[in-house]
């Protein structure tokens, strides 16, 4: 192929992600000249579909909301929550960079905001944080939009071919020709690749994907090429609050404020403080694969700003009724089993009662109208990727960093593997852009 003269660049990305946007505008921050592909560029990334939420234990935004937190407590609470399964190799540096990321992200002039009012299973304070509006579309709109208006960042919405050679990697497009001493890979991980979800998590083999299409594993793939190593491969995010269908969902703050989960016998079946992704094997294991959640209004006005659950709301997939047997007679569930599930909840909330399940805490009576809404369990995204050291260097079989080859996002390995327990809400964002920000710093930043 002919081509015009090699345009030496700083950094290739692969992948227009979180991982691969926040890695490009970090180096351009630094003055450097980056290339970013990503053939999926038009597809919905879980980026664009998340909550778009991340813990920053410890930043300034946090401590000017009066919570007093820092990096150390976070990781506490992720190490009690996820035990042996945490990812020694990233941890630390994960939680010591968030704070400085969220800095950052404010100095740069974004929308970023605490979000005061979003508590989430295993964390022991709010720590929370994200763009205004909270949520992932506006997080990817403003990341996409900062691309395209800051020189020296040059996107290609495309599969472009990369070669890796001595002394660093080249790209090849349309006749033109990029080369690089780096690349970032930040592609997705492999949840819509249904041979790699039952090699490496067979116990979601068949599980309704509610993730982007655009996860099928080939950034991995490419990384195994070059020799790298894999760190725990069954670990990922399952979604215990997703509608039927997966077209919307409630988020995950609904039995945090004291909603409820019943199946269509009107019978609790689990105890609602595990995380939402530890959830859905819970949900998954009841008849038809449901359960309803019911909560009230109460809960429902702390909920005005989550996009998630107004999404939910918009798509009818919420609910309504003014007492309990008519709320039961429309969800299609035994009355006098949510009656008595209710009251049950009531004795707890009062402390007239210890329950059964082990929830440990019923923040609130559900009182008149009630609200509800059926969810089923569902992979989000995995959580076993390409192994990274603390810098976001991929490692390869030995343990040795592959030289110019760095990883962050869907791609890399997590922070906690084990299925879906170890998953403590936030995590994805927390790894994607706290490697973000150590390669960034790593590089000279």
């Amino acid at each position: 192929m002919t081509t015009n003269k090699t345009q030496e660049i700083d950094l290739i990305v692969l992948g227009a992600g979180a991982a691969g946007m926040m890695g490009a505008l970090l180096a351009q921050a630094r003055g450097q000249r980056v290339l970013v592909v990503d053939p999926h560029a038009s597809s919905p990334s879980n980026f664009f579909i998340s909550g778009g939420l991340f813990p920053a234990a410890g930043s300034a935004l946090q401590a000017r909301a009066g919570v007093r937190d820092t990096p150390e407590a976070w990781l506490a609470d992720l190490r009690a929550f996820a035990g042996e399964s945490v990812n020694t190799d990233i941890a630390e540096a994960v939680a010591g960079a968030l704070p400085s990321f969220t800095a950052w992200l404010e100095a740069t002039g974004a929308p970023v905001q605490f979000l005061a009012d979003v508590p989430a299973p295993g964390h022991g304070v709010r720590r929370f944080h994200s763009l205004t509006p909270a949520g992932g579309q506006a997080f990817h709109r403003w990341c996409r939009e900062q691309l395209a208006a800051r020189a020296g960042i040059e996107f290609l919405a495309t599969g472009v071919p990369i070669e890796r050679q001595a002394g660093g990697f080249e790209a090849f497009w349309d006749g033109r020709r990029w080369r690089a001493p780096a690349v970032m890979l930040a592609g997705g991980g492999f949840a819509a690749n249904a041979d790699m979800v039952a090699r490496h998590i067979p116990a979601m083999r068949g599980a309704l994907h509610n993730g982007s299409s655009t996860n099928d594993g080939s950034t991995i793939e490419l990384g195994l090429r070059w020799g790298a190593a894999l760190g725990p491969m069954d670990g990922f995010q399952g979604q215990g609050h997703t509608n039927p269908g997966g077209v919307t969902r409630l988020g995950m703050s609904i039995p945090t404020l004291g909603g409820v989960m019943v199946n269509r016998q009107g019978r609790r079946f689990v105890n609602e403080d595990v995380g939402p992704s530890a959830l859905a094997p819970h949900v998954l294991a009841q008849e038809g694969g449901c359960a309803l959640e019911v909560f009230d209004a109460s809960i429902a006005a702390a909920l005005t700003h989550h996009s998630a659950y107004q999404e939910a709301v918009k798509a009818g997939q919420v609910l309504q009724a003014s007492d309990v047997a008519t709320l039961a007679a429309q969800a299609g569930v035994d009355p006098a089993g949510l009656q008595e599930t209710l009251a049950a909840a009531e004795r707890c909330a009062r402390g007239q009662a210890q329950d059964p399940l082990g929830r440990a805490r019923f923040p609130r009576v559900l009182s008149a109208p009630y609200l509800a809404s059926w969810v089923t369990g569902a992979l989000s995204h995995t959580q076993g990727g390409l192994r990274t050291n603390a810098q976001g260097q991929v490692l390869d079989t030995q343990g040795r960093p592959i030289p110019g080859v760095w990883a962050s996002g869907g791609c890399a390995a997590g922070l906690s593997g084990r299925g879906a327990d170890g998953y403590l809400p936030g995590n994805g964002l927390a790894q994607t852009f706290g490697l973000a920000w150590r390669m960034h710093q790593a590089l000279g930043g």
